[in-house]
């Protein structure tokens, strides 16, 4: 685009809700629009002189930078979102394009950046892929999202050759609960097991609540039996604990079974299905 030309347009652009951002080689503002004072909360005078830099977050500058000078080079422009930093320091997202600034003599003098606000369409998407990979009761993971983990950590543990655990965890007379103190008691029952489940296992390793008061843990890397030996006693005394729900003391056990990849099991199906059985038999066994 010709420098000259935008210049002449630019007051119109000022009525646009769009943010137009004009660069010079260094990186340098040289002028926007009101568009750019609403997205990112400087005046014109005092963002003019300053780095488009100071727009983005530091971490993400070097990447952004490196793309649009890629995509410009091989495309003539770049298009993407990305994360978008506010005078008053919250975050933002933005829809972004960028071209090249050509004066009258066709040399490259700078840029312009044309933005477009979505943190809202961006806030709304990762609600929705919450909604669809986390229980809604308890917050962990749902049992798409485990089932997904799992199939990747399949796939990862054949390469790297190494094994994992999932425990099948199923509380033992929870409907007496639902049917004596009703749904909402046993809600926060299940809330208040979730949370030491948690508290049980590593950071790297996942707990899922998959329906009702079934629970899946994925144990990652387990090379020796005995370490998952220890985790399970190690929930099954967290879970024995008394718990304490509207003033109330209660005491709760859960059974568990266990698959280990890949003696028990090389599919996602049948892991499942294994520590299920098991899990069964060593309830039937109390």
């Amino acid at each position: 685009m010709d420098l000259d030309k935008f210049k002449q347009i630019n007051k119109a652009f000022d009525y646009l809700f769009d943010s137009l951002v004009i660069t010079d080689l260094q990186g340098i503002i040289t002028d926007w629009n009101k568009g750019s004072e609403n997205l990112y909360g400087y005046s014109k005078k005092e963002i003019i002189g300053q780095p488009v830099d100071i727009l983005h977050l530091p971490e993400d500058t070097e990447h952004i930078t490196s793309e649009v000078i890629s995509s410009v080079e091989k495309y003539g422009k770049w298009t993407g979102e990305v994360r978008m930093l506010h005078k008053d320091g919250h975050i933002g997202w933005i829809e972004s394009m960028c071209v090249p600034l050509f004066d009258a003599n066709h040399q490259l003098v700078g840029a312009l950046g044309v933005n477009r606000d979505i943190s809202d369409r961006v806030k709304e998407t990762k609600r929705l892929e919450h909604l669809a990979h986390y229980d809604q009761l308890t917050e962990i993971p749902n049992r798409y999202l485990v089932f997904d983990r799992i199939d990747h950590l399949i796939d990862q543990s054949e390469r790297d050759m190494r094994t994992f655990a999932l425990l099948f965890i199923d509380l033992d007379k929870f409907k007496i609960i639902n049917d004596t103190k009703g749904h909402a008691f046993g809600d926060q029952v299940l809330v208040e097991v979730s949370l030491r489940l948690k508290q049980s296992i590593r950071n790297s390793d996942t707990v899922a609540r998959i329906g009702g008061d079934e629970f899946v843990i994925l144990l990652e890397n387990m090379i020796d039996k005995s370490n998952v030996d220890s985790v399970i006693k190690t929930i099954m005394d967290t879970i024995s604990r008394p718990f304490k729900i509207n003033d109330e003391k209660l005491t709760v056990s859960c059974s568990i079974g266990v698959s280990i990849y890949p003696d028990d099991g090389i599919t996602t199906d049948s892991l499942i299905a294994t520590a299920d059985k098991a899990m069964y038999n060593n309830k039937h066994k109390k």
